[in-house]
């Protein structure tokens, strides 16, 4: 039934999304000389290939931990709470490795642009600050539970301790540390995959259609990162919650509850924050599937005015 509200909420904030941020897609519309245009569709076709592409490695990634996780009830669902960044890590190589090309018969002409292309110079400022700032969180967090986590007898740090009472659990180091590193990595995957982005070499012919490409290829890439990020941290803020509530609260007999301040209300603050977190990397992994599988033809129309002729073979 959680999952069910779950769902019901992403696919609601989704459509609200969609139906505000219409106006910016329409400023991506592109218009293509009609000579242009089966170039133009065979650019398209490539970019679909691969967003596909992205999307099924995804997947497979997702699949084969889940395998694991199934397979190791030893590890205490690690492999789970590792797979939406691990998984978003392989599809982002996989997006950055495949290239898309416009073919045509001509030889290859490349042009210089005087103005230095970087990973965000197709995104919003904030685009890139929001999700640095919250994988900084992510690490900082981890930190700081690792070193309020306990070892049970096992010698894994995964319960913390409040008072007498002990509950896991928890994302102490035995979690922690795979954080930082599933962090650090997801940050290189999307490095890497914008770069690729602003690096590639430039078609002359379709410079406006060019540079609508790599805006959304940036928005998928940073949608799917920044989902991910929030879909495993907001997994982690729940877990901490649900451990931090269960080890401050005490049963009394008669139905009377004796509950530790302020570890109590912490834990409180992290379930409501894990929820509120897990909601928004549903919301952007949808987004990031939504643009990344809206084929790109839709937004080009051929335009019969136009002295253009055929262009290069060009990496975007």
């Amino acid at each position: 039934m959680l999952f069910l509200i779950y769902f019901l909420l992403v696919f609601l904030v989704v459509g609200i999304v969609r139906v505000g941020s219409r106006k910016s897609l329409a400023r991506l519309v592109v218009t293509v000389p009609e000579i242009s245009t089966v170039t133009a569709r065979r650019f398209a076709r490539s970019i679909m290939l691969r967003n596909v592409g992205t999307l099924a490695a995804g997947g497979v990634a997702l699949w084969a931990l889940d395998r694991v996780n199934q397979a190791q009830p030893g590890w205490y669902g690690l492999p789970l709470m590792l797979a939406p960044g691990v998984a978003a890590a392989i599809g982002l190589l996989v997006f950055a490795l495949t290239p898309t090309r416009i073919v045509t018969d001509r030889p290859k002409r490349r042009s210089a642009n005087l103005v230095p292309r970087r990973v965000w110079t197709y995104g919003p400022a904030w685009g890139f600050l929001l999700p640095l700032c919250a994988a900084v969180a992510v690490v900082v967090f981890a930190i700081i539970a690792g070193l309020a986590a306990s070892a049970p007898p096992d010698g894994a740090f995964r319960s913390i301790t409040i008072g007498s009472r002990t509950a896991g659990p928890y994302p102490g180091w035995y979690y922690g540390v795979p954080l930082i590193g599933l962090t650090v990595l997801l940050a290189a995957a999307t490095l890497f995959a914008l770069g690729r982005i602003a690096s590639a070499a430039r078609s002359e012919q379709f410079d406006e259609l060019d540079r609508s490409v790599r805006v959304l290829a940036t928005r998928v890439v940073m949608q799917l990162s920044s989902g991910a990020l929030f879909l495993y941290s907001g997994g982690v803020l729940l877990v901490a919650g649900w451990a931090t509530r269960n080890a401050a609260i005490t049963f009394l007999p008669g139905g009377a509850i004796s509950a530790v301040q302020p570890a109590a209300a912490f834990g409180l603050t992290e379930l409501v924050a894990g929820l509120v977190v897990a909601l928004l990397g549903g919301v952007l992994v949808s987004l990031s599937i939504l643009d990344a599988t809206t084929q790109p033809l839709g937004r080009v129309y051929p335009a019969r005015a136009s002295t253009a002729n055929a262009a290069s073979t060009q990496h975007s």
